[in-house]
């Protein structure tokens, strides 16, 4: 929502975005293929979407010199032949640090966007993600971390803003998003992109309860299960 709302402001979200079956991402297509591209070309082969290790991060930014640069420094000069422009993408955790090399310091700025933990959880688990609460926490408070902690020590600036805020005080919110980009994004625009489901969460109770049954149903198959088991079998050994 945040992306499309971007959007209605005339940045350019790609020639191409993401589609998923339930609703349009606005990732741009390009950019997607490129992060998978460079975190292959890094050696990522851990599931990322269920697993979370801040030291892995900082791994990838150490083998830099792996990256054959011309294919992303020459879609940064697209980019900005388009400007302006709004990347979203999920995998930008991983690979920001090194996007940073390219990008024009003095007209990029960031969005760390968060989630209600609850409302995260329920989420992903009807999506199929399956993870009880503690490990939606730790995952992702342990991606707003890392990312806060990349734009602090390179002094960039950001806004950090909460989905929910957007959601139930979308004044107040939008107006701190207008203040930093230096928009006039109104709510009229607001209320097109969100279908008007605004002043509610967009997850229910009866949501948290579909989402509860998905959860114990599988059990035996949530996220960080195989992790804690790789350890034990260390220690073990």
């Amino acid at each position: 929502m945040l992306a499309a709302l971007l959007g209605t402001a005339q940045y350019w979200l790609g020639d191409e975005t993401v589609e998923k079956t339930d609703y349009d991402t606005f990732e741009n297509s390009r950019l997607v293929d490129l992060n998978r591209k460079m975190m292959g070309e890094l050696g990522l082969t851990e599931n990322y979407e269920h697993e979370f290790s801040p030291e892995t991060i900082l791994e990838l930014e150490g083998r830099a010199d792996r990256l054959d640069w011309n294919p992303y420094r020459e879609f940064v000069e697209a980019c900005d032949a388009k400007a302006p422009w709004a990347w979203k993408d999920p995998r930008l955790t991983w690979t920001i640090r090194l996007w940073h090399r390219l990008l024009p310091a003095d007209r990029t700025a960031y969005i760390v966007l968060t989630r209600d933990d609850r409302q995260a959880w329920i989420s992903s688990n009807l999506r199929r993600h399956i993870q009880s609460m503690a490990f939606t926490q730790a995952y992702n408070h342990g991606i707003t971390r890392s990312n806060l902690a990349f734009l602090d020590q390179h002094n960039l600036p950001y806004v950090k803003l909460s989905y929910e805020d957007l959601l139930l005080s979308p004044g107040p919110t939008l107006e701190r998003l207008n203040k930093f980009l230096g928009l006039e994004i109104s709510m009229a625009d607001l209320l097109a992109v969100s279908h008007g489901k605004l002043y509610q969460k967009s997850r229910s109770f009866s949501d948290y309860v579909v989402a509860s049954l998905i959860y114990w149903k599988n059990y035996g198959e949530r996220d960080g299960r195989w992790r804690r088991g790789k350890r034990s079998e260390k220690a073990m050994a």
